[in-house]
């Protein structure tokens, strides 16, 4: 009996030891002390998620995928790792999917990386520490679809041997702060749909072989300081969706080749030294969703034919020196929401048609030249429209009562000046906007104070100088209407100036004795303005007195009540 119970103990160790040698040989070795590391190094006790790891077979760990006793693949995506990675991870050679997406990794990234020559997809992006160059070793990748390393801190050039990766699809090193040119290797990675290198340090002319990469849906190479002129290679691209050159120091024109890229839904070019007239060849980009040629030297007119662009919901031409009208055919863009074309040297009047862009949110065409009316099919616009700036123009108030009214949240202040019109002895300006509802100061330039005229700018100066008018209205409240300054010099009354004076005065054209009486003809109000005391008699035709008044320098006399064809 006792004999048994000894080789039962025997058999049962030997299974045992057996067991523990199957679970030991389940993973390379290699494989799972490059998983320890991992873990150790990048505080894995804090991860969101760390299920069974260092605690069960490596091929139940959270986010580790194994076939056969090699781990294939790594996805620990928002898991809060921190700290740096490994360069054990190096020895992780049948790898092919390694995604560390944001978390809060740091340093460098490991050159042993580069001999994970099965990787097909590598993912590093958002965790905005890691730093140091992009490995060259990178280069030996030659099976990887997908290499993101965006939102990093990431320094140094883009490696020349990213151009042997000719199976990659997407490439995306964007916001990090990587300096020196594009290498024109790119031009082999003919099967990229993604090429996402902007918000760096680039620099450096954009090289024509980017054109090869005729696969491209989206192209954005903007806030670099990327200079010279734009490739018209890139019109090869005619699958592109997006382009983004924005924010660089590029020069020279806007290609026409762009005419071909007939799949385009955003491009932007802003903020750029672009120089020379919009194509007219844009218009054949029908499917535009946003059109961005922002802060740049374009000038000319605007190309009526970006009228076609039906589908556009924000256009921006604004910041350029574009000059002539506003076409009429912009009002064919019924999807736009965003139409900015402000701070340029356009001029004329605002289009009826433009009364037709329901959908519109935003309309700014500030610090521009325009002029006339308002048109009243602008009103169209109240549902939607909640930003509206007008400044910095030529209208008068006979437009901005109108808008006041109509959208109260507009921006309508310090139009251009308008000018003091002379006849004679008397000074004038045109204000627009309804008559009783303006006030006109008039003010002689070295002398403090104003005299105030309601209802009519028609003023009588009593001396030589220089004389200027601020106009105010009680409807469009935000605008100041300033004048430009006239030398006013006054002269001896004569039958062609002469509003009203005294007999004395008529008789003897003495100047003591003048006494000025305006507007004329007058409806409500009478002002009668006199070098010192005087007599002030009304009559009507027949000759019959109606009132006689003394003056003291200035009066007004109210005729409101009287009929309005009185002589004086």
């Amino acid at each position: 009996m006792k004999t048994k119970s000894t080789l039962f103990c025997l058999l049962f160790a030997v299974c045992t030891n057996t067991c523990i040698s199957i679970y030991a040989q389940a993973v390379n070795k290699q494989d799972s002390l490059a998983l320890v590391d991992l873990y150790n190094n990048t505080g894995g006790g804090g991860w969101e998620k760390s299920d069974n790891w260092l605690t069960r077979p490596v091929k139940t760990w959270y986010g580790i995928t194994v076939s056969g006793t090699r781990v294939t693949k790594i996805s620990l995506s928002n898991d809060n790792l921190q700290g740096r990675l490994p360069a054990s991870l190096g020895n992780l050679v049948n790898l092919t999917y390694l995604d560390l997406t944001s978390n809060q990794l740091r340093g460098s990234i490991p050159y042993s990386i580069g001999n994970l020559v099965k990787l097909n997809y590598l993912f590093l992006p958002y965790n905005y520490q890691l730093s140091g160059s992009i490995p060259s070793s990178f280069g030996n990748l030659v099976n990887l679809r997908a290499l993101w390393l965006a939102s990093n801190q990431l320094s140094g050039s883009i490696p020349v041997s990213i151009g042997n990766l000719v199976h990659l699809t997407e490439l995306n090193l964007s916001n990090n702060q990587l300096s020196g040119s594009i290498p024109s290797s790119f031009g082999n990675l003919i099967h990229l749909t993604y090429l996402w290198i902007g918000n760096n340090q680039l620099s450096g002319r954009i090289p024509s072989s980017i054109g090869n990469l005729v696969n491209l849906t989206s192209l954005d190479l903007g806030e670099n300081q990327l200079s010279g002129s734009i490739p018209s290679s890139l019109g090869n691209i005619v699958n592109l969706v997006q382009l983004y050159l924005g924010s660089n120091r590029l020069s020279g024109g806007i290609p026409s080749s762009f005419a071909n890229l007939v799949n385009l839904q955003e491009l932007s070019v802003g903020d750029n030294q672009v120089s020379g007239s919009i194509p007219a060849s844009l218009g054949n980009l029908v499917n535009l969703h946003g059109l961005y040629l922002t802060n740049n030297q374009l000038s000319g007119s605007i190309p009526s034919s970006l009228g076609n662009l039906v589908n556009l919901i924000s256009l921006q031409l604004n910041d350029n020196q574009l000059s002539g009208s506003i076409p009429f055919s912009l009002g064919n863009l019924v999807n736009l929401a965003f139409l900015y074309l402000n701070t340029n040297q356009l001029s004329g009047s605002i289009p009826s048609k433009l009364g037709n862009l329901v959908k519109l949110q935003e309309l700014n065409l500030n610090h521009n030249k325009l002029s006339g009316i308002i048109p009243p099919t602008i009103a169209n616009l109240q549902e939607r429209l909640y930003a509206l700036d007008l400044s910095y123009n030529r209208f008068t108030f006979t437009s901005m009562q109108f808008v006041q009214q109509t959208f109260p949240f507009a921006i309508y202040g310090n139009q251009a000046r308008v000018p003091v019109h002379q006849k004679g002895n008397t000074l004038y300006v045109s204000a627009g906007g309804t008559l009783k509802n303006n006030t006109y100061k008039w003010f002689k330039v070295g002398q403090t104070g104003n005299t105030t005229i309601k209802g009519d700018s028609v003023f009588h100066p009593l001396q030589s100088g220089k004389y200027f008018a601020n106009v105010t209205n009680s409807v469009a409240i935000k605008l100041i209407l300033k004048t430009d300054t006239l030398n006013y010099v006054a002269s001896s009354l004569s039958s062609t100036t002469t509003i009203a004076s005294s007999e004395d005065a008529l008789r003897q054209q003495d100047k003591t004795n003048l006494f000025l009486v305006y507007p004329n003809p007058a409806k409500n109000i009478l002002q009668v303005q006199t070098n010192g005391k005087a007599s002030f008699t009304l009559t009507d035709q027949s000759g019959k007195v109606l009132f006689t008044r003394f003056i003291n320098g200035k009066d007004e006399i109210n005729i409101a009540n009287l009929a309005q064809d009185y002589t004086i």
